[in-house]
């Protein structure tokens, strides 16, 4: 019933903004676990996640076909509202990337603030699974004076940071010609790369989450603000 509970809880979506500095973010705290995982049931990333990631790179595709049609609707004479002449002024892959970035940022700290981790605090908290680090990379004590950051929200802050990396990198190279299928790839991997290491069955799934639920709701609110454009 206990673990019920839990996982409803980790279900509700978080309406309000709980963005957390890049600064903070950026700090490199190296993993204490190195080796391969194994033994794991659950996969990263799971079906369900590579289905609405590939979603996500879709929907990317088509903002800058919308964009572009009006754009040569604008150049065939034809009068555009104010908010489609506001969209064609804007840089669709900026815009992408800033709301994959708040939608992951608000996800990381959900799960910080649902399990109590001690992402930016400087005294250790119960519950923050096997290790923790300091921002001297060694095992905190209690009053340590600096960050104590538990494994979980060191591993979900790393996915983070290297689907943003992976996505900008693709969006650097391609820029209005980009495929959503390296978008998808790009942020599929992060999840891969971070899970090669993570034996909890708990947090696998979490990254799973964390991946999905960005995706998802960075392809709702796509599609809100393109549904408001071609009104």
């Amino acid at each position: 019933m206990k673990k019920a509970i839990l996982t409803a809880a980790l279900l509700v979506t978080v309406g309000s903004s709980f963005a957390m500095s890049d600064e903070l973010y950026s700090q490199k705290n190296l993993a204490n676990v190195t080796g391969v995982a194994v033994g794991y049931e659950l996969v990263a990333p799971m079906q369900e996640t590579v289905v609405a990631v590939e979603d996500l790179g879709k929907v990317l595709e088509r903002a800058h076909e919308v964009r572009q049609g009006l754009v040569k609707r604008q150049v065939a004479g034809e009068r555009l509202t104010d908010r489609q002449d506001r969209f064609i002024k804007h840089d669709v892959n900026q815009d992408f990337l800033t709301v994959l970035d708040r939608n992951l940022t608000n996800r990381v700290e959900f799960f910080k603030r649902a399990h109590n981790w001690n992402g930016d605090n400087k005294y250790e908290h119960s519950g923050n699974y096997e290790t923790f680090l300091n921002k001297h990379n060694e095992k905190a004590t209690e009053a340590v004076n600096g960050y104590s950051n538990s494994y979980g929200w060191n591993v979900l802050r790393s996915v983070r940071q290297d689907a943003l990396s992976n996505v900008k990198a693709v969006l650097d190279q391609q820029g209005e010609t980009v495929r959503g299928e390296d978008i998808a790839k790009a942020i599929l991997a992060a999840a891969s790369n971070n899970a090669e290491t993570v034996n909890n069955e708990e947090l696998r799934y979490y990254i799973n989450e964390l991946v999905w639920y960005t995706a998802k709701q960075t392809v709702k609110e796509t599609n809100k603000q393109l549904s408001h454009v071609l009104k």
